[in-house]
């Protein structure tokens, strides 16, 4: 079939030569032949271009594949046939890839989404790279061209490490033992500024110690620079087991297979276990923060060792925090726990002369206390620290100031235990010098805030007790104020300066230089964290008059 075109030139074709035959001339034919043209006219689409990375950064990393992504549009009659991008490179151009992309055919009036692949080799360095991209069309009917700019980073490397660990009861128990389950804590953590992908972690147990909960192998996509992840093992250690070194290890792998550090760690039979398991949460860290990050408080770890030469020493520890009709008290169990350490490692004495009671009954103090007179009576130069963490009450009656055990009732003091009963108790026993310590208020607050046993809704301001014999008193609270936890630390505040005091000077510290230290540090960080005053006092006895001051722990 001839086209519309044919036939128009047939025709006037065929018009000319009868015109020449009917003028009889003999003469040459003349005509002129247009071609009819439908151009595809391209043009890359204005706000279409983006720039798209694996970890959102906006920039062009070391080893990483990236894309450029646009839309070319054909606004033009006829198609688009041998359409290809066109790519030019310029800049910081070491260890960048992008290669020219052939394209269908685009079709008039259709709209192409493009995706141009970017690769970025190891050699990649910090700049910028300027891609210049047009599309180019066989008939010569291309877009124009369109520069992009985007910011190239070199290969920083990830480092991961179990940078520390805890060991917690997951069965009450206080120290490690063979057939009792209790749980191992690590802090995985990024410790350099590169990501690390496809991390491994795997545990490896030595035989005859078992994982009842959680995973052999632990997999994360990925962990930026300084995040750090929680991983939780329940372990048990059976009978079959002899020696009393546990050899844990942890192996770590990542993308490269070689920007990771393996830890081997040492647990004991009777080690003595932490009493809170903290949760670890991972944020958005600044390159110039990195941070190692720490399972618990600073003084629950590098505890001061000195010698056992302390043995004239004798401790009571209450620490109250699961009471059965009240609130809890935050950090309280962790408060004695790791007291305990500091009495037997850095004061040096032995364990034997320290009695711990966790969230301890109104019968159990008293027992304990009696424990402390019988000691005390068939010793030499013995020495008494009482140690209380947990809730204190005021009889509303009379503002006198109880000690609250875990069975007692907060608005009945009769199942409490009176303060100057046991400052009674405790000056009468025969002991060279009685030093006590309360992490505890007695106004009727609850640690975290709140009221526990005023009808009123108030604090009240209770009498403070009346040290007797040889005794010096520290509390952690006066008057009405609450003795506040603090949650970084997972200590009382007035529990954690004690110990960080130890720390610093490995025991050796007069209670003068002791008291100063608490009260000013515990005053100042109750308001930074709370916006309320707490402020510590030391009150001595009458007997001992300025002696007090000289004495010390050790």
């Amino acid at each position: 079939m001839l086209s519309r075109l044919s036939t128009v030139f047939l025709l006037l074709f065929a018009a000319a030569v009868l015109n020449a035959q009917t003028a009889g001339v003999s003469k040459p034919i003349s005509v002129n032949i247009v071609r009819e043209v439908h151009p595809a006219i391209l043009d890359i689409v204005g706000g279409s271009v983006t720039f798209v990375d694996g970890n959102g950064n906006d920039a062009i990393d070391a080893s990483e594949e990236c894309r450029l992504c646009f839309s070319v549009r054909n606004s033009g009659q006829g198609n688009g046939t041998g359409c290809r991008v066109k790519v030019s490179v310029s800049g910081s151009t070491a260890g960048v890839t992008v290669r020219d992309l052939s394209l269908p055919t685009i079709r008039a009036g259709e709209t192409l989404p493009v995706e141009l692949p970017v690769k970025a080799g190891p050699k990649t360095v910090d700049g910028q790279v300027t891609i210049r991209l047009e599309v180019t069309e066989a008939n010569g009917f291309g877009t124009d061209p369109v520069e992009v700019t985007v910011a190239t980073s070199a290969f920083v490397s990830p480092m991961l490490k179990i940078v520390d660990y805890s060991v917690t009861s997951s069965s009450g128990g206080e120290s490690l033992q063979r057939k009792v389950p209790f749980d191992l804590q690590l802090m995985l953590q990024n410790t350099d500024y590169g990501m690390a992908e496809n991390v491994n972690v795997r545990l490896v147990l030595p035989q005859g110690v078992f994982l009842m909960d959680g995973k052999e192998l632990t997999n994360f996509a990925s962990l930026e620079g300084g995040a750090s992840q929680s991983i939780v093992y329940q372990l048990i250690v059976t009978n079959n087991y002899a020696p009393e070194n546990i050899p844990v290890k942890v192996l770590l792998s990542e993308r490269y297979g070689k920007y990771s550090e393996n830890r081997e760690i040492s647990l004991q039979i009777n080690q003595t276990l932490s009493a809170n398991k903290l949760s670890v949460g991972s944020g958005e860290v600044r390159r110039e923060e990195i941070v190692v990050a720490k399972i618990g408080s600073e003084v629950d770890r590098n505890i001061p060792e000195n010698p056992q030469d302390n043995s004239d020493t004798f401790v009571l520890i209450v620490a109250n925090e699961q009471y059965q009709t009240v609130a809890p008290v935050p950090f309280a169990q962790n408060d004695g726990t790791i007291f305990r350490e500091y009495c037997t490692k850095t004061l040096g004495i032995p364990q034997n002369n320290v009695r711990f009671l966790p969230n301890a009954t109104l019968n159990q103090i008293r027992s304990g206390v009696n424990w402390l007179k019988l000691v005390t009576e068939v010793s030499q130069s013995p020495k008494v620290i009482f140690y209380y963490a947990g809730h204190g009450v005021p009889d509303e009656s009379n503002r006198n100031p109880y000690i609250l055990p875990v069975d007692g009732i907060g608005n009945d003091v009769t199942t409490g235990f009176k303060i100057d009963d046991l400052y009674a108790s405790l000056g009468g026993m025969s002991a060279e010098r009685v030093i006590v310590f309360m992490d505890a208020c007695f106004s009727g607050s609850r640690r975290e805030d709140g009221m526990l046993a005023s009808a009123r809704g108030i604090a009240l301001k209770s009498k403070p007790g009346q040290p007797v014999g040889n005794m010096v008193v520290f509390s952690a609270a006066q008057g009405d104020e609450t003795a506040y936890p603090d949650p970084d630390q997972g200590h009382g505040i007035f529990t954690f300066y004690l110990l960080k005091k130890l720390q610093e000077t490995g025991g050796a510290v007069d209670l003068q230089t002791l008291g100063n230290y608490i009260i000013e540090n515990v005053s100042r960080r109750s308001v930074l964290l709370n916006g309320k005053r707490q402020t510590p006092c030391v009150v001595p006895s009458p007997a001992v008059g300025e002696s007090w001051k000289g004495w010390t722990l050790k």
